[in-house]
């Protein structure tokens, strides 16, 4: 297995690209017929908070002769290094590049994070464009949501699965399998997947331009979008892996439902996803029980479209609050309408802890709600945000967007006037309004992709009087860069010339679009000048009649459905739901096999429970536990913060029964001893747990080892009696042990040996040794204070040094760097080990 080592000391967050996880599938690379890499265009910690992945990762795991690797994209600090050093982007499993696996397949989330996909692919050692890939080269696919309009990135993609993966992807798997088994040529398996249902293949159709205009396409059929029929029956719940280090989600996510039929006329996953199709709930608790016990995860994330319009989501949430109050397990559910908040549905998410509570009218206007078929007045937002407060949240979190179709100065100014009523509203004191205003892109398949997208001036103008009118102490305002959605509404509108701009933004430097610290605005445009193409003619209004780039994808709604929305957009006219109503019409059921799902009244409410009195309790009576624990391997690269947070979840999952604090916001009771510093192996960690009772202590060691990543493990495990004192801060003694860089050889031995280095450094009457700190000034410190001994033991340089009582030392690589006088960019060490600590207690 390929690893990057202690070269990720160069880069920001090294945890990113190490596998400090557990629950991962390694398969025995050489004993499989098919090899798929699953790749998300993101960074791990944004790839590990969705849930599409894992599940394709653990239908493909659950085939024979088949395994599935997961990449992610990496910052251009580490894109940097890769290239600098000639290594490849690997798998997180086995390690392996990505060019030797059979099937490259890409989730595509996000219309600009196409550059992030072709930075894969090349540091993955894949020629980028399909016209120049081999018989020895993976066949690429690329699937998820902006798959819709495939044609803008159909230069990069040998295919594209349209819809709902988890039965396309075992048949384009087994398909791949066989051909291999027969020795099939690339092309020949490529042929192959013509017959999976769902497979685009864009050499199979020619765009055909007139007068500088998208015109149609020569080819077959339109594909039509793969939907599971029944979840209960064909879902594949994902085994959780879990991630140590940290990420966007760190919760145990859950789906409870699929599709949205609320009809929202700006939303494109509304229209892809649907019918409406729910899990059973017993199906769900039986699942979160399973994740619970396996990951120690201290929040449940009810996942779908609109989370408060599943049918059994009382019964489910008091279920769930009633069998995990006590285990400190709180329930986000991060897409709730404004219409589906009741008192007792805000009292049971609350009863744990309270995780912040988001809300999106989305136009400030009821006429403009209206419009968009968000038909909810201004009362009934304004009863939603006092029954949130009343209940104890302390803030809420709104969104709004801007630019929308028929929207007009006055819709506009009623988003700062419904605000000032909500900050009305809000508890005195710590009350806050956090309002994020985004810009309307108008997408394929939605009743307003034919609307005009504003510009980004018109952008400005509009967030900037808003930001103005919102200048409240009280009141946080987010707008989203007018220049990235320009850019992503061309992409999402775009048509095939668009692969040839993303190929020159990329090769001149954009990377991470998504992200605003990294947006280049200016390189996306001289892309787009570079290949004599103009934003204009795909922000443009577009004519109903005309042929659109997206027309191959037959999604399932039909055209005259989306062209009534829009007419009835046009006159503030309402779409009924047709959970609750009428069918609409929209196409996408045959009513057989396709149709709406839902699950109600399959679960009932528990007894009615006696009310607990939540009395503060005296911390002081509980014992607590202390432990040693190693830290080696990969798991050197957890922060301080991380490795507490690993330690904590695999305790709750190994039962433990942690002691935790009272109050609005309770946390569990555990601390370790001093931060080791990033990249420095230990194996005498100390840190100490309080605790409800004592568990038995050998066989809660083995369990909690069994849920620790590789490289951190509890290597001792005592009680000690409530009363006593804590970990200790006073003064230490540790002793490292140093195997010096090829750098630090070479300097050593151009200064006469290390012997010679040390007798200099005793000689010295002084030595300053600068500390760097993170987004702090940088800190002289005298070595004298801390230096113990230093000396040669082999090739190997034994350290050891005190720390005082508040915690302060100099670092075993800072100390050998500042005796080479190294340059900045060059590390004196290659490994680090402590290897004893003793700690005098006050």
């Amino acid at each position: 297995m390929m690893r990057y080592g202690q070269l990720l000391m160069e880069v920001e967050k090294p945890g990113r690209y190490e596998g400090i996880e557990s629950g991962a599938v390694v398969k025995d690379w050489d004993a499989q017929a098919l090899r798929v890499a699953l790749c998300f265009p993101d960074l791990y910690e944004i790839g590990m908070s969705h849930l599409g992945l894992p599940i394709l990762y653990n239908v493909l795991n659950s085939m024979e002769g088949v395994c599935a690797e997961r990449a992610y994209a990496v910052w251009p600090d580490m894109e940097a290094l890769l290239r600098r050093e000639g290594l490849p982007l690997i798998s997180r499993e086995n390690g392996k590049p990505l060019k030797d696996f059979d099937l490259i397949g890409f989730t595509l989330q996000y219309e600009l994070s196409i550059t992030n996909v072709l930075a894969m692919l090349e540091l993955g050692g894949i020629p980028i464009l399909t016209s120049e890939r081999s018989e020895e080269d993976p066949i690429v696919l690329g699937g998820g949501p902006v798959a819709a309009n495939p044609e803008p990135y159909a230069d990069f993609f040998d295919c594209f699965f349209i819809g709902e993966g988890e039965e396309g992807i075992k048949e384009i798997a087994g398909a791949l399998a066989a051909g291999l088994e027969l020795g099939l040529s690339r092309s020949a398996r490529i042929d192959l997947l013509r017959e999976v249902d769902g497979v685009y293949i864009p050499s199979d159709y020619s765009p055909i331009f007139e007068g500088g205009s998208f015109a149609g396409f020569t080819g077959g059929d339109p594909v039509r979008r793969r939907i599971i029929s029944d979840l209960n029956a064909n879902y594949a719940s994902p085994a959780p892996i879990l991630p140590f280090g940290s990420i966007v989600h760190d919760r145990l996510s859950v789906e409870v439902a699929r599709g949205c039929t609320r009809g929202c006329r700006f939303c494109q996953a509304g229209f892809l996803y649907r019918p409406v199709r729910e899990r059973a709930p017993g199906e769900l608790l039986n699942e979160i029980r399973s994740g619970l016990s396996c990951t120690g995860e201290e929040e449940i994330g009810l996942l779908s479209l609109s989370t408060g319009d599943y049918s059994s989501i009382g019964p489910l949430l008091v279920n769930l609050m009633d069998k995990y109050e006590e285990d400190h397990v709180s329930i986000s559910l991060p897409s709730l309408r404004i219409d589906s908040l009741d008192t007792r549905f805000l009292s049971e998410v609350s009863r744990v802890r309270k995780t912040g509570f988001t809300l999106a009218p989305e136009a400030g206007s009821m006429a403009l709600r209206s419009r968009i078929n968000k038909n909810f007045s201004d009362e009934e937002i304004l009863s939603s945000v006092s029954k949130i407060f009343a209940a104890g949240w302390k803030g809420v979190k709104l969104y709004f967007m801007i630019g929308l179709p028929f929207e007009t100065e006055e819709d506009r100014e009623a988003i700062p006037k419904l605000v000032e009523k909500i900050v009305g509203l809000a508890p005195g004191g710590k009350g806050r309004v956090t309002v994020s205003v985004s810009n309307f892109v108008p997408k394929p398949h939605t009743p307003f992709q034919w609307a005009r997208q504003l510009s980004s001036e018109e952008v400005i103008r509009i967030q900037s009087k808003l930001r103005e009118r919102l200048n409240n102490k009280k009141i946080k305002f987010k707008g989203h860069g007018a220049g990235v959605s320009r850019i992503e509404g061309i992409f999402a509108r775009g048509d095939r010339r668009l692969g040839k701009v993303a190929l020159s933004a990329y090769k001149s430097g954009c990377r991470m679009d998504g992200w605003t610290s990294e947006f280049k605005e200016s390189l996306w445009d001289k892309a787009l000048l570079e290949n004599n193409l103009e934003a204009e003619t795909f922000l443009r209004e577009r004519d109903i009649e005309e042929c659109l780039p997206w027309d191959m994808v037959d999604i399932g709604v039909d055209r005259e459905y989306f062209l009534g929305e829009f007419e009835k957009a046009a006159s503030a006219l309402p779409t009924g739901d047709c959970r609750t109503g009428e069918c609409e019409n929209c196409g996408t059921c045959n009513f057989t096999d396709i149709l709406p799902i839902s699950e109600g009244g399959e679960l009932s409410y528990p007894a009615i429970r006696d009310s607990k009195n939540r009395e503060e309790v005296d911390p002081s009576s509980f014992p607590k536990m202390r432990f040693r624990y190693s830290k080696t391997g990969p798991a050197v690269f957890l922060s301080h913060l991380d490795t507490t947070s690993a330690l904590h979840k695999a305790f709750r999952a190994a039962g433990v029964p942690i002691f935790y604090s009272q109050g609005f916001n309770p946390h569990p009771k555990m601390t370790l001893g001093t931060a080791l510093p990033l990249g420095t192996e230990s194996l005498c960690e100390t840190g100490e747990a309080k605790v409800v009772e004592i568990p038995p202590l050998a066989s809660t060691k083995e369990r909690v080892n069994s849920f620790l990543p590789e490289g951190l493990k509890v290597e001792a495990l005592i009680s000690i009696p409530p009363l006593s004192p804590g970990l200790s801060t006073a003064a230490s003694r540790e002793e490292y042990s140093i195997y010096p860089s090829k750098a630090a050889m070479e300097a050593a031995a151009n200064e006469g040996g290390w012997n010679k280095i040390f007798d200099n450094y005793w000689r010295a009457e002084s030595f300053k040794v600068i500390k760097r700190r993170a987004n702090k000034p940088d800190r002289v410190l005298e070595a004298k204070d801390y230096v113990e001994g230093v000396w040669l033991t082999g090739d190997t340089i034994s350290l050891e040094l005190t720390r005082g009582g508040d915690g302060s030392s100099i670092s075993p690589e800072g100390f050998l760097h500042s005796l080479l006088g190294l340059d900045e960019n060059r590390r004196a060490t290659e490994r680090i080990i402590k290897v004893r600590m003793d700690v005098r207690q006050d």
